[in-house]
């Protein structure tokens, strides 16, 4: 995944991507996620063909 797809994710407030286990991750609880951010950032990933699979909270795990 390229450095303008972090920065694009590292924007929003809700999530944020952490560099050591190569995922998205949630810095809300459940209830708290915000929805149209996580569906913004699944968007920039199908944009730039990164695979991905979804893990709990909300988080994604990047495959490649």
């Amino acid at each position: 995944m390229g450095q303008k797809t972090i920065d694009e994710i590292n924007n929003f407030t809700t999530f944020k991507f952490d560099e050591n286990t190569n995922r998205v991750v949630n810095m809300r609880f459940q209830e708290e996620t915000n929805i149209d951010e996580f569906l913004n950032i699944q968007n920039i990933l199908d944009k730039d063909k990164v695979l991905y699979k979804f893990d709990k909270n909300f988080d994604i795990q990047v495959i490649s």
